[in-house]
């Protein structure tokens, strides 16, 4: 009786595990990624590091948070994490904090 309650069990197991999968598959069919290393972020753009490192060509959401710069890249929040300074102050301005060194100024005075 037991050997019974445990293989039931086990195909009980299997079969949510199974249902849960396809569920999960299904929910994600909109959001294909381009690589088993990245993720889809909370506004829908694909993340991580294997994103192309011109993604923010392509981007057209609110400008993306930056965290801190990285010589001429800004670390951002969003795709591969870099987007040039001259492109990023371009398109969206001086980001809060930021704006203080020789190379940001350079573009700034461009505006």
């Amino acid at each position: 009786m037991l050997d019974f309650v445990i293989t039931l069990f086990i195909i009980l197991f299997c079969l949510f595990a199974f249902i849960f999968r396809f569920w999960i598959s299904r929910q994600n069919d909109g959001n294909k990624l381009s690589s088993e290393h990245n993720w889809m972020g909370p506004d829908g753009i694909e993340s991580g590091p294997d994103v192309s490192e011109n993604w923010y060509l392509t981007y057209n959401g609110p400008a993306p948070a930056v965290e801190d710069i990285y010589e001429e890249n800004y670390g951002v929040d969003r795709g591969n994490g870099a987007i040039p300074i001259e492109y990023y102050i371009k398109k969206w301005g001086i980001p809060e904090g930021f704006g203080k060194t020789d190379h940001e100024k350079l573009f700034a005075d461009k505006d």
